[in-house]
């Protein structure tokens, strides 16, 4: 099985959201956290689009840490949206949901 992972970034007022579509993995981490690095770098606040993700790894929520960490050292917001199904369990079980501020989908942002 292949695993991949695209990226679909979109503006809606004042936030910057990237939608993951797929799956990110070890194969996939370092095109997700270059995509999620890119876009904090061009906004103050960006919102990640999980409503198409169907799979997340330990490497994925390294991903998920390294971009907050790198919006809180530069004093932007980064949220996450549109998590459900498995993405949600393992977002939960490890206690990575704790660490952000997390909303239901990216139409409730404002």
């Amino acid at each position: 099985m292949s695993a991949t992972v695209e990226f679909k970034e979109e503006t809606k007022g004042n936030w910057n959201i990237l939608k993951a579509i797929g799956r990110i993995d070890t194969t996939t981490a370092s095109l997700a956290e270059q995509a999620g690095l890119a876009a904090i770098d061009k906004s103050s606040q960006l919102a990640f689009d999980m409503s198409q993700l169907n799979y997340i790894s330990s490497a994925g929520l390294r991903v998920l840490l390294r971009i907050g960490k790198k919006a809180k050292k530069e004093k932007k917001i980064f949220v996450l949206c549109g998590i459900s199904g498995m993405v949600k369990e393992i977002l939960e079980d490890s206690g990575t949901d704790m660490l952000f501020q997390v909303y239901e989908s990216a139409d409730d942002l404002n």
